[in-house]
């Protein structure tokens, strides 16, 4: 089966043609960037606050407690805890910039509606996972959040490919998916190498010494 992709010339001609400018701009993208930031540490924080998780000091419990995730036994493909604020900062510029220009599409393009409501589920799944990971200390809750954000960026990749045909906003999700194959892979093994504190649950298997990473950092 073949799918023949629309050209990206032939896209912006088409939405040129609608002869109206972009609703959706950079500083529309921005805004809500800043938006989902405060939603995702406030709820964090809210819920560190109720479940009695609270860091060693403000700055902790607001972005995460990071010496939790230093003490969890971790798969050696695991990304140190610095680098995700600059992955995801990359993933979320990327995907915003997908969204918004499928956001400026006719409202009658073919995917439209199912590329952004299933990127709206992917935000809901990234404001909440740091609650339910790190507030709650739950490798569990950890490992379902980046299973479902894992399914729902395949999803919005067949949409953009066999629906929009548009390469470009395939393309915006390029780095989030290769980040979410190595951040699968590092939830299952924390599931399952570390105990539950949230189920009370777990440790389900002991790990071979040699895929255990040394010196989580």
């Amino acid at each position: 089966m073949s799918v023949k992709i629309r050209p990206i010339k032939d896209i912006e001609e088409k939405l040129a043609a609608a002869n109206r400018p972009p609703s959706w701009r950079w500083y529309h993208g921005l805004a809500f960037y800043l938006i989902i930031q405060v939603l995702t540490f406030s709820t964090s924080a809210l819920v560190s606050i109720a479940s009695g998780n609270k860091g060693s000091n403000a700055k902790e419990t607001i972005f995460g407690d990071t010496s939790y995730f230093k003490q969890l036994k971790q798969v050696k493909i695991t990304p140190p805890s610095w680098f995700f604020a600059p992955a995801w900062t990359v993933n979320n510029i990327s995907t915003i910039y997908g969204a918004l220009r499928v956001l400026n599409m006719p409202k009658e393009t073919p995917g439209r509606n199912a590329f952004l409501t299933l990127q709206a589920a992917s935000w809901l799944d990234f404001v909440a996972f740091n609650a339910a990971y790190f507030s709650l200390r739950s490798p569990i809750n950890a490992f379902v959040l980046t299973v479902i954000f894992f399914l729902l960026t395949i999803a919005s990749g067949f949409v953009a490919i066999f629906r929009l045909k548009d390469t470009r906003v395939a393309l915006s999700l390029g780095s989030l998916f290769i980040w979410l194959i190595v951040a699968t892979t590092a939830a299952t093994t924390q599931m399952l190498w570390n105990k539950d504190e949230l189920y009370e649950v777990g440790p389900f298997t002991k790990p071979n010494p040699k895929f255990v990473k040394q010196n989580v950092r």
